[in-house]
């Protein structure tokens, strides 16, 4: 095998990344948009000793669940690698990722696990965008989005998971650049300025939040470009730089400049509200969130007179869904700013029996623990997707908290996470999938685990 040779492939299953998976002879030959039980044939882009890239020509024969997708880039883009399927196909392949990534593991689960939990709205449901800025091959400024498996970008703002307002934010703001010749950063020779545009809208208050991304520490004319922004779009409140002069591709730096508004916009979930910065982590899909954190309380079963420990708890989202049901909560976060934030939402909200710490949650756990004497009845973490520092699982096994609840973004680390669990003493109770990404791979699951007596 070899680049340019044309396969007819038999698409046997989905692949970790959402691409079709084949095989022809000993390579296994994956296809991106191309889905299980289909047939296609396939231009070989690349190859190595036991795998090789495809991109699809043609379709022979087509999946049944096969369906027209409502983005013109969907055979370019990275965002979504599953559109062109039914959306109740998609929450059944979320579902079986989540039971086989488990069943390798060697996971064990009390309950049958049960179907993904779906969206309503399975389009414009993202609270946040952000939008690289390059030059193209003819020199023109663009944004966009990045290609599958590059870095190579797809200039188009237009994107129907998005907030509607993002095209003409975008639009606005390359004008911008353009009139006032302002320079979009080069990776390559680390020069120029703009590098990201950064926007987050608050659906249940209709706050939208621009923060540009910048290598420096200022973007000429920046009152203009408020006034722009604020003429053509409705509901900006709040309009700022980030500030990343590091030479890596990292997308945020760890300053911002304000430019306009209180530096936050705030959103509503359930009953409580939450002021969101530019380098905060918040839950991309607003009213999936709701349905995440009230699966978080069912499976905590808070009586009233609890100590919980949220770990990983960004601003706070989690650990204050939680505290009016418990006696207090620890919320321990290692981003300054979230922190901060966590600390503003509690007071926003009248809540005065949660306490967040910043630092890693390994080591402030182990602080509370150790040399404080708190003891965590349950202790809730929601760890990135490379999942929880293993220091912070032997600080939980240690601690054995009645109840462990698992929030996990990606379901391999989960399952590993759980394994090690598992083989320290504790029993894996219930596993729920939730789709938070529609069109996507990813898949969200809450894990509710109990402590159990181990053979001696």
């Amino acid at each position: 095998m070899k680049p340019n040779d044309i396969l007819t492939l038999d698409i046997q299953a989905l692949g970790e990344d959402g691409d079709g998976v084949s095989k022809s002879g000993r390579h296994t030959v994956y296809v991106p948009n191309a889905f299980p039980g289909e047939r296609v044939t396939a231009e070989v882009t690349d190859v190595a000793k036991t795998y090789a890239h495809a991109c699809m020509k043609r379709v022979f024969v087509a999946s049944k669940h096969r369906i027209k997708p409502q983005c013109m880039n969907v055979d370019m883009c990275g965002g979504c690698q599953i559109q062109e399927l039914e959306y109740k196909e998609q929450l059944r392949l979320k579902h079986q990722k989540v039971v086989e990534n488990l069943r390798v593991a060697g996971v064990e689960v009390d309950m049958e696990i049960p179907m993904t939990i779906g969206c309503h709205d399975v389009f414009h449901f993202r609270n946040k965008a952000i939008y690289p800025v390059v030059k193209n091959s003819d020199g023109q400024i663009v944004a966009g989005f990045y290609a599958r498996r590059s870095h190579n970008i797809v200039p188009s703002a237009v994107c129907p998971v998005g907030a509607d307002e993002n095209v003409k934010i975008v639009d606005i703001i390359i004008d911008h650049l353009n009139r006032h010749e302002i320079q979009p950063y080069d990776e390559a020779t680390h020069t120029g300025t703009v590098r990201y545009i950064l926007i987050r809208k608050a659906f249940h208050t209709d706050s939208v939040m621009v923060s540009i991304v910048i290598n420096g520490q200022s973007l000429p004319c920046h009152n203009e470009l408020i006034e722009r922004l604020l003429a053509g779009v409705k509901g900006i409140k709040d309009v700022s730089l980030t500030v990343n002069c590091d030479a890596t591709n990292r997308i945020r730096g760890n300053e911002v400049i304000n430019l306009f508004g209180d530096g936050y916009i705030t959103e509503i979930l359930g009953e409580l509200k939450y002021r969101i910065s530019p380098l905060a982590f918040f839950q991309v899909n607003t009213s999936q969130a709701k349905v995440l954190y009230d699966k978080v309380l069912e499976f905590a079963d808070l009586k009233g007179d609890e100590t919980v420990f949220d770990l990983y708890c960004g601003v706070g989202t989690i650990a204050l869904y939680l505290a009016r049901h418990c006696r207090k909560v620890y919320g321990v976060e290692i981003i300054p700013q979230a922190v901060v934030d966590a600390r503003q939402n509690a007071v926003l909200n009248g809540i005065d029996n949660a306490e967040f710490m910043e630092g890693k949650s390994e080591d402030v756990a182990s602080e509370l623990v150790g040399n404080k004497g708190v003891r965590a009845d349950v202790v809730v973490v929601d760890p990135p997707r490379k999942g929880c520092d293993r220091s912070l699982l032997d600080t939980i096994i240690n601690m054995r908290p009645s109840r462990l609840i698992y929030v996990s973004c990606d379901c391999k680390t989960l399952a590993r996470d759980l394994k090690i669990l598992q083989d320290n003493g504790f029993k894996t109770k219930h596993v729920q999938p939730v789709d938070m990404f529609p069109h996507t791979v990813h898949v969200e699951s809450v894990a509710l685990l109990f402590p159990i007596e181990l053979p001696a």
